[in-house]
């Protein structure tokens, strides 16, 4: 009995919860969506830890100017004695060459050993091209910040798109499945036709129809949305924006505005340019392999060795030196050549690249301004529909019940006005990720 009444319990408890969970949604603005994404993003997470991973880079590149000291030691054990050649004459012997044996059977050795590079000229260049690197990683930052930043504007306002198209499929289909409880009753009366209430019927079907389709496309994409900020919450997404078009929204650029402000501030502009910096910058390097490199070199040295190990009776003679080491390179089998021929191509191929995304930038945006004009154009004439199907629809229905028109007339009326107003929800949609866009092509939008 006792397990009975746990089981009914717990049983009590999760369907309460999932109702709960079910219920829950989050307020949520596009800034604060835009900030949440600043910190939980997953690719930017990645990408800010590959411009650390570059700093890192650059002072891996400028050790090499640094000076280089390192200790060893070491201990052998001879089972045999070392043996040296000398002339037989210096031996004793008249042989032309005797071996002799030599050495303890216990050999220590032990020294401190520096490198200190004076002229190194391609490491030089090296920490140079490690610097234009990591700001190639800082843009390439900026630049993913950017376009999370469009992305994640239009995937809000699609869901606010879906969510006032929701809200106006619900008022309608309240006011068909009136129209419909009225032609049953109508029809019942023998005051209407079967095919005015079929109509009703369908209309009301298809108007449940869409409101499943829109409903499963704004949990699609809340998981989406939550996906690009971050946000791990199972609640529901319920976005506190509007489409109301602003008045800096209704004014836009003309194309050569439009064309300096991003020749000063497109991030892939300006990662292009680096790309080319850093090209040109390699190729120094390759020229660099050609020169002579200079470094002073020293050693500070202990050794000893005896055929025991006391090592207190022990002799330990110091040897030390301090000297300057040239190295000029003569030939490396075309090794050199063949890097600087890969570094021009590289550098030409980068150029052209940058001519390419220049004009692909120019089309781009006239292509933004073109449609700007057409969705302002769109506007307007949606406005101007809508105030026409309100219009129509309050004059349709002061008709309806003075009984100068049908149910279906009316119903018509109701479906033109609510068609118009998802059409200017559109059209004000479409204004708002233009503007979204132009700004991302400007160089201009940010996360924060």
């Amino acid at each position: 009995m006792k397990k009975k009444f746990l089981n009914i319990l717990l049983a009590l408890l999760l369907l309460f919860s999932g109702k709960v969970l079910q219920a829950q949604k989050r307020d949520l603005s596009l800034a604060e969506a835009l900030a949440m994404a600043a910190n939980g993003n997953k690719e930017l997470q990645v990408q800010t830890l590959e411009e650390i991973r570059y700093k890192e880079m650059t002072r891996e590149a400028q050790s090499r100017l640094l000076p280089n000291v390192s200790a060893n030691a070491a201990y052998s054990r001879y089972f045999d004695r070392q043996v040296i050649f000398l002339p037989g004459s210096f031996a004793g012997t008249d042989k032309a060459v005797q071996d002799i044996a030599v050495g303890g059977k216990n050999v220590f050795n032990g020294f401190l050993s520096l490198n200190q590079p004076l002229f190194l000229e391609n490491a030089r260049r090296q920490k140079q091209a490690a610097v234009i690197n990591e700001k190639i990683q800082k843009e390439k930052t900026t630049n993913l910040q950017s376009q999370l930043a469009f992305q994640i504007s239009a995937s809000y306002f699609n869901l606010l798109l879906m969510n006032n198209q929701l809200s106006l499929q619900q008022q309608s289909l309240s006011r068909n499945t009136r129209a419909l409880e009225d032609t049953r009753a109508l029809f019942a009366q023998g005051r209407s036709l079967k095919v005015d209430t079929l109509r009703s019927y369908i209309a009301v079907e298809n108007l449940k129809s869409s409101i499943s389709y829109l409903r499963n496309n704004i949990e699609v994409s809340g998981i989406q949305l939550k996906r690009l900020i971050g946000l791990n919450e199972m609640a529901e997404i319920k976005p506190t924006d509007s489409l109301n078009v602003k008045a800096d929204q209704a004014e836009f650029y003309t194309l050569d505005q439009a064309l300096k402000t991003a020749e000063l501030n497109r991030h892939d502009l300006k990662l292009q340019r680096l790309s080319i910096e850093q090209g040109e910058k390699q190729l120094s390097v390759s020229k660099a392999e050609r020169l002579p490199q200079a470094s002073i070199v020293g050693q500070y040295q202990l050794q000893a060795q005896a055929d025991h190990l006391s090592l207190g009776n022990y002799t330990w003679p110091r040897t030390s030196f301090l000297g300057l080491q040239l190295t000029v390179p003569i030939f490396n089998g075309n090794r050199t050549s063949s890097q600087i021929n890969q570094s021009r191509i590289k550098v030409r191929q980068e150029k052209i690249r940058l001519d390419d995304l220049q004009e692909e930038m120019n089309a781009e945006l006239a292509a933004i301004i073109s449609r700007w004009k057409e969705a302002n154009t769109q506007l307007n004439v949606q406005k101007t529909t809508v105030e026409a199907a309100e219009l129509s629809y309050i004059m349709m229905n002061d008709r309806y019940k003075n009984g100068l028109s049908s149910r279906l007339e009316l119903t018509d009326a109701e479906l033109a006005l609510t068609q118009g107003k998802i059409n200017y929800l559109q059209a004000a949609y479409h204004i708002k990720v233009l503007h979204v866009e132009l700004q991302r092509s400007l160089g201009l939008l940010k996360l924060q």
